[in-house]
């Protein structure tokens, strides 16, 4: 899998409109898209390394793990910054952002994108980031259904998630070793077991 200068520049642009999109939300907001992109990039990186692939595919897996939230930028501003808690509808309108973001590749490079192996990858990941193995995630996908990819960026994913502290967190505990307690024991059967436990070794590595 190789990742092309094409790519690097449909993904640089991508994450500028997304960083443009996060300027135009509530001042002071500390989940912002495009900065979350990035660290789950670099964690997919270093997942990767600790698994023992070479430095060329994790750094591949970087770049297609960086335009996962790209899709975000279709949707209206308001759905994010809510005073209370989504409803149904919402949190569908939400979730809507994992195929839209395909839709941005597949208008960018046409539907051959499918023979790309990178983008093929990258649209992957793009739509399946928040499956479970267990089938509790967004389209009720299971383990068989997720790509070691998919199942790699969907521990990135969460983990920063839950890393980044929001007001409907209250006094939730969001440091690095409460975020994987959390996840092996609040979400236990959501995340492939033997990569969760790869990826907790290489947060133990971080300074």
């Amino acid at each position: 899998m190789n990742v092309t200068q094409p790519h690097k520049d449909f993904i640089t642009k991508q994450l500028s409109l997304l960083a443009d999109y996060d300027s135009k939300r509530p001042y002071g907001h500390v989940y912002r898209f495009h900065k979350h992109s990035g660290r789950v990039a670099l964690s997919m990186q270093e997942l990767a390394l600790h698994m023992g692939q070479s430095e060329k595919m994790a750094e591949a897996l970087y770049w297609a793990t960086l335009p996962h939230d790209i899709g975000k930028t279709a949707l209206p501003l308001a759905i994010w910054d809510l005073k209370d808690k989504p409803t149904e509808d919402q949190r569908a309108e939400r979730r809507m952002h994992t195929v839209l973001g395909v839709d941005i590749v597949r208008q960018t490079f046409g539907i051959e994108y499918k023979k790309d192996p990178f983008l093929n990858v990258m649209t992957d990941i793009m739509e399946n980031h928040h499956e479970c193995i267990d089938g509790t995630g967004f389209t009720g996908k299971t383990e068989k259904d997720l790509s070691l990819e998919v199942r790699m960026a969907c521990i990135c994913d969460a983990f920063d998630g839950w890393s980044v502290i929001r007001p409907h967190f209250g006094d939730r505990d969001v440091s690095p070793p409460a975020v994987i307690h959390r996840m092996k024991t609040e979400k236990a059967g959501q995340f492939d077991e033997r990569l969760l436990n790869l990826f907790e070794e290489t947060i133990l590595k971080r300074p």
